[in-house]
């Protein structure tokens, strides 16, 4: 019997990549696990990121110094449970919750794959070396040449295990930690929470059970809009910084299953994948989803023109391109010749005027703060945008 959907959804939404669900077995399907595979011998706690990104996969690199063979130690630590261990052979030990900000970020990572008694060298660089507590150096490195496992205490939470309560408080605890990391211009370690919320979000509670009549539990319903509720934030989040890394494919996705799951008509959803779009050389799309943010939002008329004038720019630049093929098609029914197609108009890079390039900052601000969670933060960064942009010039200046 073929592999089937989650409970409760009745097709593999379109907007998921190929390999996203249990019974996609297609060439694509082989292609995505081969790009976002686990790599242990580079010691990436997370799927890789795509070639030529920025997040960098050298971020942890770890080697196995003693691993037990013991089937009978301890499982693997898990969110919800504390770990005991020394990381100087023969020294004191230490003891740490699995989401303590004291852990260094690398340590939390490694030790997710090791087993009571395991010895791992670990090597760490940039976020990657810092606790959520300590201040980053981007150019740092630590060494932690003997970081040994000595002991898991507490119930181990998986999104299997827990309530959807208690799933739903536990995203949202990532979500927040995430936003504290993003705020302090910890990008990749922001996007390690956003990622880790998003991950307790896809297990759906049952609303059908193939029940005739198209009968469906209210109760099953009332939890999934709750979940999709919090996935929203989490994604768009999430999306963010994969479009800070140029990683615009994956934050396309991220986007596009707000728009299809949860709320089609997100303006933030539809105009960061507007610019997700124009990056990826989808022009038609592109002004599909700017035009339609702008409808709804008519404060970024503004912005939305400045990148229709950009989407506009690529689109001619393609069809030059394409010109040569065309003209041969053609041949035949082609007229006399404009000399402005021999000699076309310079293309000029548009240039935002003041009023553009503050609500560029005010919508980026916007984004990157949620102020219901914090109004106070939110209205003095708000107020520093404006005072920016209408502060006179001065006489140098003039």
């Amino acid at each position: 019997m073929p592999d089937m959907p989650t409970p409760g959804v009745t097709q593999a939404p379109a907007y998921m990549p190929p390999g996203a669900y249990p019974g996609d077995r297609t060439k694509l399907a082989k292609d995505y696990a081969e790009r976002t595979k686990y790599r242990e011998d580079a010691g990436v706690s997370r799927p890789l990121p795509p070639a030529g990104s920025k997040p960098g996969a050298d971020g942890v690199v770890k080697k196995f110094v003693r691993q037990v063979d013991d089937i009978r130690a301890p499982a693997r630590p898990s969110e919800g449970q504390s770990i005991t261990f020394r990381t100087v052979e023969g020294g004191g030990e230490q003891r740490e919750d699995m989401a303590s900000p004291e852990l260094p970020w690398a340590l939390e990572a490694v030790v997710r794959n090791m087993k009571v008694g395991d010895v791992m060298e670990v090597v760490a660089r940039g976020e990657h070396a810092f606790a959520d507590c300590e201040t980053v150096d981007p150019d740092g490195e630590r060494r932690w040449p003997h970081f040994e496992l000595l002991a898991i205490s507490g119930v181990g939470k998986t999104k299997f295990s827990m309530k959807t309560d208690e799933r739903i408080a536990l995203a949202n605890a990532f979500r927040l930690r995430g936003n504290d990391m993003f705020k302090a211009g910890r990008h990749l370690r922001a996007m390690d929470y956003y990622e880790r919320g998003s991950s307790l979000m896809d297990v759906l509670e049952a609303e059908s059970m193939g029940m005739p009549n198209g009968w469906k539990d209210k109760d099953a319903e009332k939890a999934n809009k709750q979940i999709w509720a919090c996935q929203k934030l989490l994604l768009l989040n999430w999306a963010l910084i994969l479009m800070k890394y140029d990683r615009w494919e994956d934050a396309e996705r991220k986007l596009t299953e707000v728009l299809m799951d949860v709320d089609k008509l997100n303006v933030k959803a539809l105009f960061r994948r507007g610019i997700c779009n124009y990056h990826l050389g989808r022009q038609e799309q592109a002004r599909t989803d700017l035009d339609r943010a702008a409808e709804m939002n008519t404060r970024l008329r503004g912005v939305v023109d400045w990148w229709l004038v950009k989407v506009e720019a690529l689109q001619r630049k393609v069809d030059r391109q394409h010109a040569p093929l065309a003209k041969k098609v053609v041949k035949d029914l082609e007229g006399a010749k404009d000399s402005r197609s021999v000699n076309p108009p310079t293309e000029q890079t548009p240039t935002p005027t003041p009023h553009d390039r503050m609500m560029m900052e005010l919508m980026g601000q916007e984004a990157e703060n949620d102020e219901s969670e914090d109004l106070e933060l939110f209205c003095a960064q708000r107020s520093a945008i404006y005072n920016k942009f209408m502060a006179r010039p001065s006489a140098a200046e003039e």
